[in-house]
């Protein structure tokens, strides 16, 4: 019996190779940018804490240059926050294109997995009829060949 032989199966496996690797990319982007939101985290959080802190000292007994130290500082944390935002949304983006070429990639594969899907179909039905016609040959064989010997 003949086997199956799909023409674009190294095709195939390249698009699993590389949707595999895009996985893994993928995989370590998105860590990066969780890690990027948990800086951004922190650095609220000091804000917050040094927002808090300044209050604490504007209601205390405190010289103006203490005040004024800790206003600049906020305002420091403040640029630091921005910065962050920034390499946040460059991060998100960078997830989002990968995530793109996930998906095209995963579709190419679904793509070249149903026509490989529909040939080994054919491909059966192929053997069906061969298989069938063998049968239906050797049916007629026997017999031409039976009425001929009881003759």
């Amino acid at each position: 019996m003949a086997r199956f032989s799909f023409r674009l199966q190294p095709f195939l496996n390249l698009k699993e190779m590389m949707e595999k690797n895009i996985k893994n990319e993928l995989g370590i982007a998105v860590q990066k940018y969780q890690q990027q939101l948990l800086v951004l985290s922190e650095i609220r959080e000091e804000i917050d804490i040094q927002q808090q802190e300044f209050r604490k000292e504007g209601i205390s007994l405190t010289t103006p240059l203490k005040l004024r130290q800790r206003m600049e500082y906020i305002k420091v944390v403040q640029n630091r926050e921005k910065v962050q935002i920034e390499r946040v949304n460059e991060e998100k983006r960078n997830v989002d294109k990968i995530r793109k070429r996930l998906m095209e990639t995963m579709k190419e594969k679904k793509i070249l997995e149903k026509l490989k899907e529909r040939q080994l179909d054919e491909f059966k039905k192929e053997q069906e009829k061969k298989q069938q016609l063998l049968v239906d040959e050797i049916v007629s064989f026997k017999e031409t060949v039976t009425p001929q010997n009881e003759a």
